[in-house]
């Protein structure tokens, strides 16, 4: 096992019940960029890449 992480995009819709893995729950695509920039971020500090 390894140690995981989560991080709150702002991807929920206030008031609207349909939870994440609810057949309801309805994505927000505009935050793909948001996350993937996340990401891309976390990894070039990791390697030193970015200060």
């Amino acid at each position: 096992e390894r140690p995981g992480a989560y991080i709150w995009l702002g991807a929920g819709h206030p008031g609207d019940g349909a939870m994440l893995h609810n057949a309801n729950y309805d994505f927000n695509d505009e935050l793909l960029p948001l996350g993937a920039s996340y990401w891309v971020t976390l990894v070039e500090r990791e390697l030193g890449l970015i200060e």
